[in-house]
């Protein structure tokens, strides 16, 4: 896809050389991505295509070796989660989706999580505008 200028948006960058279905199941999620949070940029680091506000990533989405969908929080360990869909034990959390069904049953649950890592990077960074991505000619690894 590309953006209104005639570019090719980071969601695409991020996605090319990756095969099909592995494209299919990271729509949907980057999707909820930006319904719960319209106002996040998108940037690719390293293996992630980075949700961001101002300095700070509000979510990070990438596949893992098997290819499947991991979200993950850098304020993880400081949000609300009645749920309990995040996992780790460090202050930066995940949620794999490993299918549609897992998907469409925390739908809400994952958009409320959103919603509050951005409140909290909204805080923290205060809308400074220093994030760093990689260039449209790098490819994501």
């Amino acid at each position: 896809m590309m953006d209104m200028s005639g570019n090719i948006n980071e969601f695409e960058l991020y996605c090319q050389g990756k095969p099909p279905e592995a494209r299919e199941s990271l729509r949907p999620v980057r999707q909820i991505i930006l319904d719960a949070v319209p106002s996040v940029s998108e940037g690719r680091v390293h293996f992630y295509l980075v949700c961001h506000f101002g300095g700070g990533s509000v979510a990070k989405l990438h596949l893992d070796a098997k290819q499947q969908v991991t979200i993950t929080f850098v304020t993880g360990e400081d949000l609300t989660d009645p749920a309990k869909l995040l996992k780790g034990s460090s202050s930066v959390r995940t949620i794999k989706v490993t299918s549609a069904a897992v998907l469409g049953k925390h739908r809400d649950a994952i958009g409320d999580l959103l919603r509050q890592s951005f409140a909290l990077i909204s805080e923290r960074f205060d809308g400074s505008e220093n994030f760093i991505t990689l260039r449209p000619d790098q490819p994501s690894p």
